[in-house]
């Protein structure tokens, strides 16, 4: 009987090298997506500090769905239009950034990840310095040529204490 025992735990230990062998690869080619996608993710901020909409453009599915501000955007047109591009219009000395980037493949394909990050916005507008902070969730898919889109964005900015009332005079 103990030598039934020893070689079902010689057995047991093959089969778990073995699983250990075979599912390695899938987390090291999940590692190096994650990377990617984060990297990814700052050459987006470095487009949108330049405000360069037409290189945007080609982070952005067609038929993006942006929550925001508590508003939304259907399709990138929409979003260029009507919320984004006026926005980096009245922006001076933009400073956009993500941090806290956690991208999470889905699927055996590699063809869908959804990101969670913080971002950080400052930037002068009119009369005002903007200082905001917050999370955001992505849900990126990869078209024909294997890119990277934002199929969907959702950003929720943190709430700030009120100001301070003015002294009564």
């Amino acid at each position: 009987m103990t030598e039934v025992l020893r070689s079902m735990k010689r057995l047991l230990a093959i089969g778990c090298a073995l699983a250990t062998l075979v599912t390695w690869p899938v987390r090291a080619g999940e590692l190096d997506q994650s990377e990617a996608i984060t990297k990814w993710l700052a050459s987006y901020d470095a487009a949108l500090n330049a405000k360069d909409l037409d290189r945007l453009a080609s982070f952005y599915h067609p038929e993006v769905t942006i929550f925001e501000g508590g508003s939304t955007n259907d399709g990138w047109a929409d979003y260029r239009d009507n919320h984004l591009g006026p926005e980096l219009e009245e922006f001076q000395n933009l400073q956009f950034s993500h941090f806290n980037v956690k991208a999470h493949p889905l699927g055996q394909d590699g063809r869908a990840a959804y990101v969670t990050a913080e971002y950080r916005l400052k930037a002068h507008v009119k009369d005002r310095e903007v200082d905001a902070a917050g999370l955001e969730t992505l849900v990126l898919v990869r078209d024909d040529k294997g890119d990277w889109r934002i199929r969907h964005s959702h950003m929720s900015s943190r709430r700030r204490p009120p100001a301070s009332p003015a002294p009564q005079k």
